[in-house]
């Protein structure tokens, strides 16, 4: 039946009836009736969902389309009523208590990992319910208003005065008086055994609210003593879909005390939640509940995700495969079209799972899972929108940029380049949302990922470009210092001072003098104060970080020194990555493992540099043996631009003994030294980073210099030559107003391996 603008009522034909969940749609008859096929699994007082579609008009009666299945489903009759759209029937006292009760439930998502408790954000449901009875957001909200003013001023239901509070943003005062309601029946509830079944519905209604005033006010041990104590009056024979609901409110209480502690305790409360999302698939059918079902498999891949931080590597891959599988399921039930902000919500959770997976693997499938974890992001953004969402649209912004972020880092060339664009783009879009002023914390952490990105962008980059991305990311890193403090954020706040050293060590390198003197002594001093808060005792893997970003300082400060001054920062460095190699293994973090072992291979060389005779070989020898052990962990395929580093130190490295090695011992170091450059070449090439390439091409052109010379007759002409040829296109890269002082050593050694021709009888060409 429907309701006209001139209160008649009128059959509804033709309208689309359906069960939500089971996908059986009927359109009513000229009379306005329907039959409806109930699925075989539904019982007699089972909970369904109706949807009916009819231009002009919304669903009124049964509330929320809300109803259970009949005792005689074949002879008892369900009346189904609509109302035009935008009547203000839908907005009687019923139906905005119904809203209420829906964004309560709703409104554990708010609850964050490092929030606290705030006003509940009533807006997105209000907006949501008005959309979906055609009224306006403004006309809802006044009502709303009026409705939480009148039970506040009254004094009548306790549970209503709870959900009233609850919608204030009270949630001690609704966890109270909820509480206090839930009490009170409970002692007519044993008065008045004729009541039993009813008052044992109104106990739980109003325990499951106390406990969801307590999670949304942040306590959670107290919500899960109000979940456990309504589950003692649900059977789960008799009502399983209401205990499975009441067991997955219990996960979600235990997940995030899991997500807040440390230790034992932490993974002893997520191994809770996942027992109790396991039990409630265990009794929901998807065929007889699929909404709670859906609800259950989003929830245990949360879960799993989470569990997957706190355990070894090959279990945490399995974990997070599971977690993305349980995703996936509940979103065959939860559709764009049907459940759009449920479905994006689901699509946020798979892309981090995802994102995680990608994390621990490696080649085609990491960068496979971090393209569908972005894709799962993208598709969120379908529903998140800045104007509606905001908070949901910067999050899902943000973990996009992680995952090309992520992307960026491992693949070479143009398309990676861009994919850090992208990525540093998505972060600035999060940052007009979070800003300083209205969510100082999110600001901050997206503040301190961008300066991560801006370092891996400037890493690539050269020239000016360069330096401004290096100092782009010393912004980025300052204004997150802002926020994090040593007193309360210690470990965020060494981690950006840890992350700013890091910073202003690679800007010195495009800077010389005076300033970039002054930039390694502030990056020293940023990486020492880090260390005052990671101790080898209490955070044993920072501390090892933070030593080897110290050694790079030192190492930096001595190649800017003259000879003996130089000695003595060359030992300290080689102390602190020693000292980080205590906890760095190649079994447990091979990267950092691999980066020590390249970095003391630099101290080497230097250091050998300084020496003569056989300490000079032994040191250029162990410089040798520390970046093939690097290469165990760089190779070509997984980290190219690392890789490619790599060949270039074992090209001067080789250079180092091949230039003290006489006879064929040191011919043979020194074509070893040119096929490390070229090498390094691959990935340095002549069209993404120019001036690398052209410096490449010099220390290829010196080592067929040192050939040439050692190698009679026409071979050694034909080296020499190949030298020339070498400086030659260098020069073509060091252009006067770019790059003066690399042209002019290139010009010089030009014309140093012309004139060995000439003294070898070659002929002599002009100088370009």
């Amino acid at each position: 039946m429907k309701l006209g603008k001139s209160e008649e009522t009128q059959p509804a034909a033709n309208a689309q009836v359906m069960l939500l969940g089971f996908g059986n749609p009927t359109v009513t008859d000229s009379n306005g009736d329907f039959k409806l096929f109930l699925s075989e699994e539904l019982r007699p007082g089972d909970s369904i969902t109706f949807e009916v579609k009819l231009k002009g008009y919304r669903l009124w009666a049964p509330l929320e389309g809300r109803a259970q299945v009949p005792q005689e489903p074949r002879t008892q009759v369900l009346e189904v009523r609509l109302l035009p759209a935008g009547s203000k029937r839908f907005l009687s006292e019923e139906g905005i208590e119904g809203l209420l009760r829906e964004a309560v439930e709703r409104s554990k998502e708010q609850v964050e990992a490092e929030g606290k408790p705030r006003k509940l954000e009533l807006g997105r449901y209000i907006s949501e319910w008005a959309q979906r009875y055609g009224l306006s957001a403004r006309q809802v909200k006044a009502e709303v208003d009026r409705w939480v003013t009148d039970v506040d001023l009254s004094q009548g239901n306790e549970g209503k005065r709870a959900l009233a509070a609850f919608a204030q943003g009270d949630y001690a005062m609704a966890a109270k008086t909820a509480g206090s309601s839930a009490e009170s029946k409970l002692q007519q509830l044993e008065a008045l055994e004729q009541q039993r079944r009813q008052l044992t519905e109104e106990v739980v209604k109003d325990l499951t609210l106390s406990g969801d005033a307590n999670f949304s006010g942040y306590a959670f041990e107290k919500a899960l003593v109000d979940y456990a104590r309504a589950l003692e009056w649900v059977s789960r024979e008799e009502s399983p879909e209401q205990w499975a609901r009441l067991r997955l409110n219990q996960a979600r209480a235990h997940r995030e005390l899991g997500r807040r502690l440390g230790g034992s305790a932490a993974h002893e409360h997520l191994r809770e939640a996942e027992k109790a999302c396991r039990e409630a698939l265990r009794v929901l059918n998807p065929e007889r509940w699929p909404g709670t079902w859906a609800q259950a498999q989003g929830q245990l891949g949360t879960v799993l995700r989470e569990l997957s931080e706190r355990v070894g590597a090959q279990q945490g891959v399995l974990l997070l495969r599971e977690a993305v599988d349980t995703y996936e399921r509940a979103l065959k039930i939860v559709t764009h079209e049907q459940q759009p902000v449920p479905w994006a919500d689901l699509q946020l959770n798979r892309g981090t799972a995802l994102l995680a997976q990608g994390l621990r693997l490696e080649g085609k499938e990491c960068l496979g899972r971090l393209k569908d974890a972005a894709g799962a992001y993208q598709r969120a953004l379908r529903v998140y929108t800045r104007e509606e969402m905001p908070r949901q649209w910067a999050r899902a912004q943000d973990s996009l940029a992680v995952a090309l972020e992520e992307q960026g880092r491992r693949i070479e060339g143009a398309q990676g380049d861009k994919l850090l664009e992208e990525s540093v783009a998505a972060r600035r879009r999060a940052l007009e949302v979070r800003t300083y002023k209205q969510m100082a914390q999110d600001w901050a952490d997206t503040q301190f990922r961008l300066g991560i990105v801006l370092v891996l962008q400037g890493q690539r980059a050269d020239g000016s470009r360069r330096r401004q991305l290096l100092e782009e990311s010393l912004a980025a890193y300052r204004s997150a210092l802002k926020v994090f403090t040593p007193e309360n954020q210690p470990q965020q706040w060494a981690l950006a001072q840890a992350s700013l050293g890091s910073a202003l060590s690679l800007l010195a390198e495009q800077v010389g003098g005076d300033e970039g003197r002054l930039l390694l002594e502030d990056a020293a001093g940023a990486h020492r104060d880090a260390m005052r808060v990671f101790s080898r005792e209490t955070l044993p893997q920072q501390w090892a970080f933070a030593q080897l970003n110290l050694g790079d300082v030192l190492w930096a400060q001595a190649r800017r020194e003259e000879g003996p001054a130089a000695a003595p920062l060359l030992e300290q460095a080689v102390e602190a990555y020693q000292e980080a190699l205590r906890i760095c293994t190649r079994e447990h973090l091979p990267q950092e493992w691999a980066q020590l072992h390249l970095s003391l291979a630099d101290v080497r060389l230097i250091q050998s540099g300084l020496e003569s005779g056989e300490k000079r070989r032994a040191l250029a020898t162990g410089a040798v043996e520390a970046l093939n052990r690097v290469l165990e962990v760089y190779t070509r395929e997984s980290q190219p631009q690392e890789w490619a580093q790599v060949q270039s130190n074992l090209g001067m490295a080789f250079w180092e003994l091949g230039s003290q090695e006489p006879g064929a011992q040191g011919i043979s170091l020194l074509e070893k030294a040119v096929g490390a450059y070229r090498h390094a070449q691959e990935v340095y090439t002549r069209e993404r980073q120019p001036h690398i390439w052209a410096t490449m091409q010099g220390n290829v052109g010196e080592a067929l210099r040192e050939l040439g010379q050692r190698t009679e007759g026409t071979a050694g002409d034909a080296l020499l030559t190949e030298s020339e040829e070498a400086w030659r296109v260098a020069l073509e890269i060091f252009t006067s107003g770019q790059r003066p002082e690399e042209q002019e050593w290139a010009r010089a050694e030009l014309e140093r391996t012309r004139q060995l021709k000439v003294r070898r009888g070659a002929a002599v060409q002009a100088m370009p």
